[in-house]
């Protein structure tokens, strides 16, 4: 579930010290949403995503969080924290059937990876913040934090051998302060955030600042299967100010762009204090956590549905609309497909469609059976160029005309068009054209358009010649190139292939590897294809979310022995110029200032081209004609944020 800056994005942000990790990318069907990440970012196939996260490989085809990864609220209702008015007030008669294809881990959302956990507890336990359109926006709280308003605060401590807690310098997590010889004047962030009025749990006991303090205790804990501490161990302390007012004192020496949301929880410390937190897991509660939604849990069957009523305690009078609903866990798309049709569920999201039902949606909303959805999202995909390879092997692609090239000659159109059914767009940096530190109107940026004779002459420049056979060659040398993405995927398969056609058009000859995901593309150290750097082309996905994911291509990202192959710049490249604007925009905490160093970055990448971003892969949703509500986002992992909003013609 999506409570904490731990479980708050897919797609993710992108901070120095966060380093993603890759999770495979196998799957037969055409790509939807993929997981964002946590804090640091974790490797599994479907995780709730973080708001500091980093974008992270995408996960199989049909995980779909978000989080990358990836959305402004088009409902009368806005997930801020007020509402415009009471609402109409709930049809008990009225009843909708969720279908997802997974089904939850558990329901105790701090010790869940599960993306079906997270689409299930939006309704019962919803963020606290949420992300839409690239932006955050506070459910639980008055407001965002800012330093602008004052509720957020730099202030300076001492520090010296005897403090006890973490701090950072230079970035460095410093966990024992002994060895410090003598005292320092550090800068501390202290941020508070003022709960809304009329928060309670379903049982009418009011949520306090205490319940948030309790949460992040919950996290901390060592029984706890937490994927991440990494906000906390740079967190001095959590205090309940008040019952309202929750406050949140940084580790001395540490900040970050998105403090305003270092929050976890709520937890209702009056049902959970006492208990063992090794033991919650595995407790009737984890199938019934108490509600503070829209809707309250009424019967929890695993591995065949949660059935789930209106929960009268709701802080948002008059919501939600319908009474009843069911979120029922089938086992293929095409059952979902078949049940859609028979109207025996009425909405279906991310987890239970991809891209490839696109034909069949199509047919059966042109019929008047349904609506479906197609939205651009945070997760990517793209093609890394071996800039510097580790293996011993020439790095081929060292050279940057080399790797314009291929830009050019890469008919990207006729990819989305052919494969992705023209439901999605191009991207010519790591960030879509519709995010806030995008440059206006693609200024300073080359687009990379289809140009055949552009990619011949580039290839020229560069040296290479055509050969008898028409395949380039340089120093007695031919341009054959190792292209490697995941095994047992339609959708790359054919996307690779279209690229093998287009290169070898300027004489380019590609050499196609599909391999196991886990076990071979993302392995982790000198063995694995992507981390050990053994590639020419590598073709995959990352997810993001409305952070700059500037930090994946710095120079300390680059995987290596020294850094255990923990780095997430799999081409190799290095550049500091792109590095100063990176670290320089990541440090920074006003957007206005933020934008134009994120913006140099982009023109840095874009001109040098580690990376060639293909397209966004497509968040796909479909519901019964006599449904009103859904409305996907590009940037939030749960497809169902609004639910209590929807409703559904009797």
């Amino acid at each position: 579930m999506i409570r904490s800056k731990r479980q708050l994005m897919s797609f993710a942000l992108m901070l120095v010290l966060v380093v993603p990790i890759l999770a495979a990318c196998g799957g037969d069907a055409t790509p939807t949403t993929a997981p964002a990440t946590t804090v640091p970012a974790t490797a599994t196939t479907d995780s709730a995503a973080a708001a500091t996260a980093e974008p992270t490989a995408a996960a199989t085809e049909t995980d779909a969080t978000v989080e990358p990864t990836a959305e402004a609220e088009a409902t009368a209702e806005p997930t801020a924290g007020t509402t415009t008015g009471e609402g109409p007030g709930t049809d008990p008669e009225k009843t909708i059937i969720i279908g997802m294809t997974q089904s939850p881990d558990t329901l105790f959302g701090i010790e869940s990876q599960s993306s079906a956990t997270t689409q299930v507890l939006s309704a019962i336990q919803p963020a606290c913040f949420t992300t839409l359109d690239y932006e955050y926006q506070p459910v639980c709280f008055t407001k965002l934090p800012s330093f602008e308003d004052g509720d957020a605060v730099t202030q300076t401590v001492s520090v010296d051998s005897s403090y006890e807690g973490n701090i950072v310098i230079n970035d460095e997590l410093i966990t024992d302060t002994a060895s410090l010889t003598e005292a320092m004047d550090m800068e501390q962030v202290v941020v508070t955030w003022t709960l809304i009025d009329g928060l309670t749990w379903e049982d009418g006991t009011p949520i306090t600042a205490a319940d948030f303090v309790f949460a992040a205790e919950l996290y901390q804990d060592p029984g706890i299967k937490n994927a991440s501490r990494f906000v906390l161990d740079r967190t001095q302390k959590y205090e309940a100010k008040d019952e309202k007012t929750l406050v949140w004192y940084a580790a001395p020496g540490y900040t970050d762009a998105t403090y305003f949301l270092n929050t976890f929880g709520p937890e209702p410390k009056h049902v959970l204090e006492g208990e063992d937190p090794a033991t919650i897991g595995g407790s009737d509660y984890a199938s019934k956590p108490l509600a503070y939604g829209p809707y309250k849990i009424a019967e929890n069957t695993p591995q065949e549905s949660t059935k789930l009523v209106a929960n009268e305690t709701y802080w948002k009078k008059g919501y939600p609309i319908i009474g009843n609903v069911t979120f029922k866990y089938l086992t293929s798309e095409d059952q979902v497909l078949q049940q859609l049709e028979s109207g025996e569920i009425d909405v279906v999201g991310s987890i239970g469609l991809t891209l490839a039902n696109a034909p069949k949606l199509d047919e059966l909303e042109a019929a008047g059976t349904l609506k479906g959805q197609y939205v651009p999202a945070t997760v990517w995909e793209h093609m890394d160029f071996g800039v510097e390879r580790n293996d011993g092997q020439p790095s081929i692609f060292a050279d940057v005309k080399l790797r314009q090239a291929v830009a050019y000659a890469v008919n990207r159109k006729q990819i989305i068009d052919n494969v992705l059914f023209g439901k999605t767009v191009v991207m010519n940096t790591f960030l879509p054209a519709d995010h806030w530190a995008y440059p206006p109107n693609g200024e300073g940026l080359e687009a990379y358009e289809y140009d055949v004779e552009k990619a011949k002459a580039l290839l020229a420049e560069a040296g290479w010649t055509a050969g008898a056979d028409g395949i380039l060659e340089k120093d007695g040398s031919k341009l054959t190139i190792q292209f490697f993405t995941t095994e047992n995927n339609q959708t790359r398969e054919a996307v690779a292939q279209l690229i093998q056609e287009d290169l070898k058009a300027v004489g380019i000859d590609v050499q196609l590897n599909f391999v196991p995901a886990t076990d071979v593309l993302f392995k982790n150290g000198a063995e694995g294809i992507l981390a050990g750097r053994r590639f020419d082309l590598g073709l995959y996905a990352w997810v993001s979310g409305p952070e700059p994911s500037t930090a994946l291509y710095l120079c300390d990202q680059i995987p290596t022995e020294e850094n255990s192959y923990g780095g997430q710049n799999n081409t190799g490249w290095c550049n500091p110029e792109y590095d100063a604007a990176a670290l320089a925009s990541q440090a920074e905490t006003d957007r206005a200032k933020r934008i134009p160093l994120v913006i140099e970055a982009q023109k840095v990448f874009n001109a040098e081209l580690p990376t060639f971003p293909l397209y966004q892969r497509v968040n796909v949703g479909a519901y019964n004609v006599k449904v009103s509500g859904l409305d996907l986002n590009p940037t939030s992992q749960v497809d169902f944020w609004n639910i209590e909003t929807w409703d559904v013609t009797k």
